[in-house]
């Protein structure tokens, strides 16, 4: 930078007078009026990035480019607008940041203008600070956290809240995915679809958890990802995850805001809008950041619940769900299927020679058995989907199921339980994506449960109870 230069030694003098870490930044405009490059034209001796050389470089040499940020340069350096803001900064600070941009004078062409950037870290966050966001915001987010707290259940407040995005963004599709990295299983948790983009399927009701598993990759050190435009399809999604990119161009996607949803810094899960009014990316962006804190909170509190109501009803022999839970489950499902129909598959599986193996070996073989048992239908199923229906019989009931992937599962049931002197699986499935009648895919399931372990004694007479 040269020094004698008059404006970057005025400007100079004024952030070294700033006991905070202070910038000045130069920001340019663009003819449509968009913000162009932001650098550091001067910088006080507490302002560091990195710790190496920052004047004259561009802000985004260090830190993710934030539409948000850049609009607020442009709005203090040409706007005259004194700005305030509280930031979660963690990701790429360690610490909250708490900033302010003051406006100074731009250059003479009005191509240049400049603003004062000074900011503060902090570990905790002050919520009162919150303040500064724009009525419009606050204003949707509250209604937001209000329905979400409503008397209906969980499922219910949640597609309110993902309707009322969709709208709020004047976006064709939003919706709300979960993901356990464990289990290695993502869930569409709800959606909402404008007619039009119903009618030309986008819903992403079909995306795998390796897809998803990416998407974090996206986001990188951001708050979110922003895809501004198709380009951004092959400038970006394409070099992360090719499947992805490839489906968004299937469907259509002109645009879209990805938000994790996380918890004590896990990612749990994300808001997805598409399509929408990129005229107010930045009112969108800021609402969906702090929105996903109240869905994040949310969820977690479902899922605690969800647990808890698990842990009173788990079966404590095998680990799975008992019979009271599975009675609940499909009188639930039994009423729901009446209203909506959805595909759903169903399994009994009964362990053959169980009884003489109690008899030869005693009860303590028998029982490790079955504690075998349900670990090997847990690790295939979800732990939601299995319960121990009787002594020597489980029951699997996978609601929104796939058919294909129903199916390689039992493939897999089967071949971990094919040992004749240990756990031993007769298997009845059926599966049901047209009629809604679940009682009558469990009695046809359970049909062919018995005919199957009859087969079995036919095959191994050694094994029935003497």
């Amino acid at each position: 930078m040269n020094s004698s230069n008059s404006a970057y030694e005025k400007y100079k003098m004024i952030a070294q007078s700033v006991t905070s870490p202070c910038a000045i930044l130069s920001v340019e405009k663009n003819e449509d009026g968009t913000a162009g490059d932001i650098r550091l034209f001067a910088t006080n001796d507490k302002f560091s990035m990195t710790g190496e050389m920052v004047e004259g470089e561009l802000y985004t040499k260090f830190l993710p480019r934030e539409p948000k940020f850049d609009d607020m340069c442009l709005r203090a350096a040409f706007g005259g607008e004194k700005i305030h803001t509280y930031v979660d900064s963690t990701k790429t600070l360690g610490a909250w940041s708490d900033n302010i941009l003051l406006p100074l004078q731009p250059d003479e062409d009005g191509k240049t203008g400049y603003c004062q950037f000074i900011y503060d870290l902090t570990k905790e966050m002050d919520a009162g600070k919150f303040s500064t966001i724009s009525p419009t915001v606050a204003g949707f987010v509250i209604k937001s956290c209000l329905e979400l707290r409503s008397d209906n259940d969980f499922k219910v407040n949640i597609n309110q809240v993902i309707e009322d995005i969709r709208i709020f963004t004047d976006a064709t599709f939003a919706c709300v995915i979960s993901m356990n990295r464990e289990k290695q299983k993502s869930e569409l948790i709800c959606q909402s679809i404008e007619e039009t983009a119903m009618a030309a399927g986008q819903s992403f009701s079909g995306v795998s958890f390796d897809t998803i598993d990416k998407w974090d990759d996206l986001i990188g050190e951001s708050d979110c990802f922003i895809m501004r435009d198709k380009a951004d399809i092959e400038n970006v999604v394409e070099k992360v995850t090719p499947k992805w990119a490839q489906l968004l161009r299937m469907k259509g996607i002109e645009n879209l805001c990805l938000v994790p949803l996380q918890q004590r810094k896990v990612t749990v899960g994300y808001i997805l809008v598409t399509n929408f009014n990129l005229d107010n990316l930045v009112t969108i962006k800021e609402t969906l950041e702090i929105l996903s804190l109240f869905v994040s909170s949310e969820m977690a509190n479902n899922q605690f619940l969800a647990r808890l109501e698990w842990l009173t009803s788990v079966d404590m022999r095998t680990g799975v769900r008992n019979r009271a839970a599975m009675n609940r489950v499909v009188d639930e499902y039994a009423e729901q299927l009446k209203w909506q129909k959805y595909p759903i598959g169903v399994a009994f599986c009964t362990m053959n020679g169980l009884k003489a193996l109690n008899e030869k070996n005693g009860h303590d073989a028998g029982n490790k058995c079955l504690e075998e048992a349900g670990h090997i239908l847990s690790e295939i199923f979800d732990e939601t989907e299995v319960f121990r229906s009787a002594g020597e019989e489980f029951a699997v009931v996978c609601k929104d199921a796939d058919e294909k992937d129903f199916q390689e599962r039992i493939e897999k049931l089967r071949e971990r339980g094919s040992n004749p002197d240990g756990v031993y699986f007769a298997i009845g499935t059926a599966f049901d994506s047209t009629e809604g009648d679940l009682r009558k895919a469990l009695r046809n399931a359970n049909k062919q449960m018995l005919e199957e372990k009859e087969n079995f004694y036919i095959k191994y007479p050694d094994k029935k109870r003497s």
